[in-house]
Protein backbone atom coordinates (compact mmCIF):
# COMPACT_ATOMS: atom_id res chain seq x y z
CA UNK A 1 0.00 0.00 0.00
CA UNK A 2 1.33 3.32 -0.83
CA UNK A 3 1.59 6.09 1.99
CA UNK A 4 -0.06 9.06 0.65
CA UNK A 5 2.02 12.27 1.12
CA UNK A 6 0.35 15.55 2.64
CA UNK A 7 0.32 18.15 -0.37
CA UNK A 8 1.73 21.62 0.56
CA UNK A 9 2.59 24.79 -1.38
CA UNK A 10 6.68 24.71 -2.97
CA UNK A 11 8.49 26.40 -0.26
CA UNK A 12 10.74 28.17 -2.78
CA UNK A 13 13.04 30.81 -0.90
CA UNK A 14 16.17 30.22 -2.98
CA UNK A 15 14.07 30.46 -6.38
CA UNK A 16 11.80 33.66 -4.79
CA UNK A 17 15.48 36.04 -4.36
CA UNK A 18 16.53 35.06 -8.38
CA UNK A 19 12.99 35.14 -10.26
CA UNK A 20 11.27 38.28 -11.22
CA UNK A 21 8.06 36.32 -10.04
CA UNK A 22 7.22 33.11 -7.99
CA UNK A 23 3.61 31.78 -8.38
CA UNK A 24 3.37 28.71 -6.11
CA UNK A 25 -0.13 27.05 -5.52
CA UNK A 26 -0.82 24.00 -2.89
CA UNK A 27 -2.69 22.28 -5.99
CA UNK A 28 -3.37 23.31 -9.51
CA UNK A 29 -4.18 21.47 -12.88
CA UNK A 30 -1.46 22.22 -14.47
CA UNK A 31 1.54 24.48 -14.04
CA UNK A 32 1.94 25.19 -17.77
CA UNK A 33 -1.96 25.82 -17.75
CA UNK A 34 -1.31 28.10 -14.84
CA UNK A 35 1.38 29.80 -16.81
CA UNK A 36 -0.85 30.58 -20.20
CA UNK A 37 -3.49 32.03 -17.23
CA UNK A 38 -0.96 34.67 -16.10
CA UNK A 39 0.18 35.57 -19.58
CA UNK A 40 -3.68 36.43 -20.40
CA UNK A 41 -4.10 38.75 -16.78
CA UNK A 42 -0.92 40.69 -17.82
CA UNK A 43 0.09 39.28 -14.52
CA UNK A 44 4.44 38.03 -15.50
CA UNK A 45 7.21 39.95 -14.39
CA UNK A 46 8.82 42.87 -16.26
CA UNK A 47 12.57 43.56 -16.38
CA UNK A 48 12.59 47.45 -16.78
CA UNK A 49 15.94 47.43 -17.52
CA UNK A 50 15.68 46.20 -20.90
CA UNK A 51 16.34 42.04 -19.44
CA UNK A 52 14.60 39.13 -19.03
CA UNK A 53 12.42 38.56 -16.05
CA UNK A 54 11.51 35.12 -15.68
CA UNK A 55 8.58 34.18 -14.23
CA UNK A 56 8.18 30.80 -11.98
CA UNK A 57 5.06 28.85 -11.33
CA UNK A 58 4.73 25.97 -9.50
CA UNK A 59 2.32 23.72 -7.15
CA UNK A 60 2.58 20.67 -4.45
CA UNK A 61 0.46 18.39 -6.53
CA UNK A 62 -1.40 18.48 -10.33
CA UNK A 63 -4.56 17.50 -11.51
CA UNK A 64 -3.98 17.23 -15.09
CA UNK A 65 -0.48 18.10 -15.78
CA UNK A 66 0.10 18.12 -19.67
CA UNK A 67 3.37 18.13 -22.12
CA UNK A 68 3.81 18.46 -26.09
CA UNK A 69 0.46 18.03 -27.94
CA UNK A 70 -1.54 17.56 -25.00
CA UNK A 71 -0.37 14.21 -24.01
CA UNK A 72 -0.43 13.09 -20.14
CA UNK A 73 2.53 14.55 -18.23
CA UNK A 74 3.30 12.39 -15.28
CA UNK A 75 4.28 13.78 -12.08
CA UNK A 76 4.17 12.55 -8.28
CA UNK A 77 3.78 15.09 -5.46
CA UNK A 78 6.59 15.42 -3.32
CA UNK A 79 8.82 13.36 -5.41
CA UNK A 80 8.50 15.10 -8.66
CA UNK A 81 9.94 18.31 -10.18
CA UNK A 82 7.16 20.08 -12.65
CA UNK A 83 7.10 23.74 -12.57
CA UNK A 84 7.06 26.75 -15.81
CA UNK A 85 9.00 29.36 -16.64
CA UNK A 86 7.68 32.49 -18.87
CA UNK A 87 9.68 34.70 -20.38
CA UNK A 88 9.12 37.64 -22.75
CA UNK A 89 10.97 37.97 -26.05
CA UNK A 90 10.85 39.14 -29.23
CA UNK A 91 8.55 38.05 -31.39
CA UNK A 92 10.74 38.53 -34.48
CA UNK A 93 12.60 35.66 -32.86
CA UNK A 94 10.24 33.22 -31.82
CA UNK A 95 8.71 33.13 -35.53
CA UNK A 96 11.75 32.63 -37.33
CA UNK A 97 12.40 29.32 -38.54
CA UNK A 98 15.73 29.92 -38.70
CA UNK A 99 16.40 30.31 -35.28
CA UNK A 100 13.55 29.75 -33.28
CA UNK A 101 14.47 25.68 -33.02
CA UNK A 102 17.12 26.34 -30.60
CA UNK A 103 14.35 27.65 -27.59
CA UNK A 104 13.01 24.04 -27.28
CA UNK A 105 17.16 23.00 -26.77
CA UNK A 106 17.33 26.45 -24.76
CA UNK A 107 15.20 24.64 -22.08
CA UNK A 108 16.88 21.26 -21.81
CA UNK A 109 20.23 23.15 -22.02
CA UNK A 110 18.87 25.09 -18.89
CA UNK A 111 17.90 22.25 -17.03
CA UNK A 112 21.07 20.28 -17.30
CA UNK A 113 22.62 23.57 -16.18
CA UNK A 114 20.26 23.24 -12.93
CA UNK A 115 20.62 19.41 -12.43
CA UNK A 116 24.40 19.35 -12.90
CA UNK A 117 24.60 22.69 -10.54
CA UNK A 118 22.59 21.41 -8.03
CA UNK A 119 24.64 17.82 -7.94
CA UNK A 120 27.85 19.69 -7.43
CA UNK A 121 26.53 21.83 -4.55
CA UNK A 122 25.26 18.84 -2.86
CA UNK A 123 28.82 16.83 -3.20
CA UNK A 124 26.72 14.46 -4.56
CA UNK A 125 28.40 11.57 -6.93
CA UNK A 126 27.03 9.00 -9.53
CA UNK A 127 26.98 5.25 -8.65
CA UNK A 128 28.04 4.38 -11.46
CA UNK A 129 31.22 6.30 -12.99
CA UNK A 130 29.36 6.27 -16.86
CA UNK A 131 26.20 7.75 -15.75
CA UNK A 132 25.93 11.18 -17.53
CA UNK A 133 23.15 13.54 -18.29
CA UNK A 134 21.60 14.08 -22.01
CA UNK A 135 19.23 15.73 -23.90
CA UNK A 136 17.12 13.82 -26.73
CA UNK A 137 16.19 15.90 -29.20
CA UNK A 138 13.74 17.54 -29.58
CA UNK A 139 12.47 17.58 -25.55
CA UNK A 140 13.45 14.68 -23.35
CA UNK A 141 16.42 14.57 -20.66
CA UNK A 142 17.98 11.82 -20.31
CA UNK A 143 20.09 10.17 -17.47
CA UNK A 144 22.24 6.86 -17.97
CA UNK A 145 20.02 6.08 -21.13
CA UNK A 146 17.12 6.30 -19.42
CA UNK A 147 14.35 9.44 -18.82
CA UNK A 148 14.51 11.23 -16.26
CA UNK A 149 12.01 14.24 -17.62
CA UNK A 150 11.39 16.57 -20.29
CA UNK A 151 10.64 19.78 -21.28
CA UNK A 152 7.83 21.33 -23.32
CA UNK A 153 8.15 25.00 -25.11
CA UNK A 154 5.44 26.93 -26.08
CA UNK A 155 5.05 30.88 -27.46
CA UNK A 156 1.83 31.76 -25.57
CA UNK A 157 0.67 35.72 -26.12
CA UNK A 158 0.15 37.54 -28.99
CA UNK A 159 2.71 40.53 -29.17
CA UNK A 160 2.90 43.25 -27.07
CA UNK A 161 3.23 46.74 -27.95
CA UNK A 162 6.83 46.27 -28.10
CA UNK A 163 7.09 43.61 -30.21
CA UNK A 164 7.29 40.88 -27.14
CA UNK A 165 5.41 37.39 -26.98
CA UNK A 166 5.40 35.38 -23.88
CA UNK A 167 6.62 31.67 -24.00
CA UNK A 168 5.98 29.55 -21.48
CA UNK A 169 8.74 27.02 -20.69
CA UNK A 170 7.87 23.58 -18.95
CA UNK A 171 10.12 21.27 -17.10
CA UNK A 172 9.39 18.61 -15.49
CA UNK A 173 11.89 16.42 -13.67
CA UNK A 174 11.56 12.12 -11.23
CA UNK A 175 13.71 13.16 -8.08
CA UNK A 176 13.08 11.09 -6.17
CA UNK A 177 10.33 9.26 -7.10
CA UNK A 178 10.15 4.92 -6.42
CA UNK A 179 10.87 3.17 -9.25
CA UNK A 180 7.50 1.21 -8.73
CA UNK A 181 5.60 4.95 -9.63
CA UNK A 182 7.93 4.99 -12.56
CA UNK A 183 5.70 6.34 -15.63
CA UNK A 184 7.46 3.39 -18.07
CA UNK A 185 9.94 0.90 -18.40
CA UNK A 186 12.46 3.91 -20.37
CA UNK A 187 11.95 5.82 -17.17
CA UNK A 188 14.25 6.76 -14.38
CA UNK A 189 14.58 8.84 -11.01
CA UNK A 190 17.53 10.54 -9.84
CA UNK A 191 17.46 9.28 -6.53
CA UNK A 192 18.88 5.95 -8.77
CA UNK A 193 21.72 7.38 -9.87
CA UNK A 194 23.46 9.94 -7.13
CA UNK A 195 23.90 9.82 -3.83
CA UNK A 196 23.84 11.83 -1.49
CA UNK A 197 20.70 14.34 -2.11
CA UNK A 198 19.11 16.67 0.13
CA UNK A 199 15.56 16.26 1.16
CA UNK A 200 13.64 16.62 -2.00
CA UNK A 201 11.75 19.85 -0.85
CA UNK A 202 15.01 21.43 -1.22
CA UNK A 203 16.41 19.79 -4.08
CA UNK A 204 13.41 21.28 -6.15
CA UNK A 205 14.09 24.89 -4.81
CA UNK A 206 17.95 24.51 -5.36
CA UNK A 207 17.08 23.43 -8.96
CA UNK A 208 14.24 26.01 -9.73
CA UNK A 209 16.42 28.97 -8.43
CA UNK A 210 19.44 27.25 -10.74
CA UNK A 211 17.08 26.69 -13.84
CA UNK A 212 15.67 30.22 -13.58
CA UNK A 213 19.55 32.06 -13.91
CA UNK A 214 19.95 29.73 -16.39
CA UNK A 215 17.10 30.21 -18.64
CA UNK A 216 17.47 33.96 -18.06
CA UNK A 217 21.10 34.14 -18.99
CA UNK A 218 20.83 31.98 -21.98
CA UNK A 219 17.72 33.79 -23.31
CA UNK A 220 19.45 37.49 -22.75
CA UNK A 221 22.40 36.32 -24.94
CA UNK A 222 19.98 34.87 -27.39
CA UNK A 223 17.75 37.73 -28.08
CA UNK A 224 20.66 39.83 -28.38
CA UNK A 225 22.71 37.29 -30.89
CA UNK A 226 20.61 34.71 -32.57
CA UNK A 227 22.50 33.66 -35.05
CA UNK A 228 25.77 33.63 -32.95
CA UNK A 229 24.40 31.78 -30.17
CA UNK A 230 22.78 29.57 -32.64
CA UNK A 231 26.11 28.67 -33.47
CA UNK A 232 27.27 28.19 -30.18
CA UNK A 233 24.32 25.91 -28.85
CA UNK A 234 24.74 23.57 -31.91
CA UNK A 235 28.29 23.29 -30.65
CA UNK A 236 27.57 22.55 -26.87
CA UNK A 237 24.52 20.57 -27.77
CA UNK A 238 26.75 17.96 -29.87
CA UNK A 239 27.70 17.30 -26.59
CA UNK A 240 25.10 16.00 -24.88
CA UNK A 241 22.86 15.08 -27.50
CA UNK A 242 22.09 11.41 -27.48
CA UNK A 243 20.36 10.98 -30.65
CA UNK A 244 23.23 11.22 -32.44
CA UNK A 245 24.68 8.01 -34.83
CA UNK A 246 21.64 6.27 -32.95
CA UNK A 247 18.31 4.57 -34.80
CA UNK A 248 15.11 6.18 -34.92
CA UNK A 249 11.50 6.00 -35.52
CA UNK A 250 9.89 9.35 -35.76
CA UNK A 251 6.11 9.38 -36.07
CA UNK A 252 5.11 13.36 -37.70
CA UNK A 253 2.18 15.40 -36.84
CA UNK A 254 0.98 14.80 -40.24
CA UNK A 255 0.42 10.95 -39.91
CA UNK A 256 3.58 10.10 -41.64
CA UNK A 257 6.44 7.99 -40.09
CA UNK A 258 10.92 8.07 -40.50
CA UNK A 259 13.21 5.79 -39.81
CA UNK A 260 16.62 6.12 -39.37
CA UNK A 261 20.04 6.76 -38.67
CA UNK A 262 20.08 10.28 -37.07
CA UNK A 263 23.35 11.50 -38.52
CA UNK A 264 23.38 15.71 -37.94
CA UNK A 265 21.99 18.20 -35.83
CA UNK A 266 21.83 21.03 -38.08
CA UNK A 267 22.16 25.02 -37.93
CA UNK A 268 18.24 25.84 -36.98
CA UNK A 269 18.28 23.21 -34.56
CA UNK A 270 16.49 20.32 -36.99
CA UNK A 271 18.31 16.57 -36.96
CA UNK A 272 18.96 15.09 -40.89
CA UNK A 273 17.77 11.24 -40.67
CA UNK A 274 19.52 8.49 -43.16
CA UNK A 275 16.44 6.46 -44.12
CA UNK A 276 17.11 2.66 -45.02
CA UNK A 277 17.07 3.97 -48.86
CA UNK A 278 19.95 6.22 -48.11
CA UNK A 279 18.05 9.48 -48.37
CA UNK A 280 18.43 12.56 -46.01
CA UNK A 281 15.71 13.82 -44.25
CA UNK A 282 15.54 16.76 -42.38
CA UNK A 283 13.55 17.10 -39.32
CA UNK A 284 12.44 20.53 -37.08
CA UNK A 285 11.14 20.41 -33.69
CA UNK A 286 7.38 21.38 -35.10
CA UNK A 287 7.40 18.09 -37.39
CA UNK A 288 7.61 15.33 -34.30
CA UNK A 289 4.90 14.31 -32.56
CA UNK A 290 7.15 11.42 -31.48
CA UNK A 291 10.04 10.14 -31.40
CA UNK A 292 11.48 6.79 -30.30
Amino acid sequence: MIALRKVATPRLLRTEKVAGKVAAYERIDSTHAEARRLIRQHDIAHDENGGIAITVVAAGALDDPRGRLGRPWASVPGDSFAMSFIAEIPESIATDDAVNGWLSMIAGLAALDAIEGSLDECGAVPFDPDCGFKLKWPNDIYCHGLKLGGTFTQVSSPPDSHGDVAVVFSVGLNLSVPADRLPTPRSTSLQMHVTPLPATVDLIDMIAARLAVSLRNRLEAFVQMPLIQSSRLRSEMRHVCWMMGRPVNAQLIDGREVSGTVVSLNDDASISVRTGSGDVVRLSTGDVGLMV
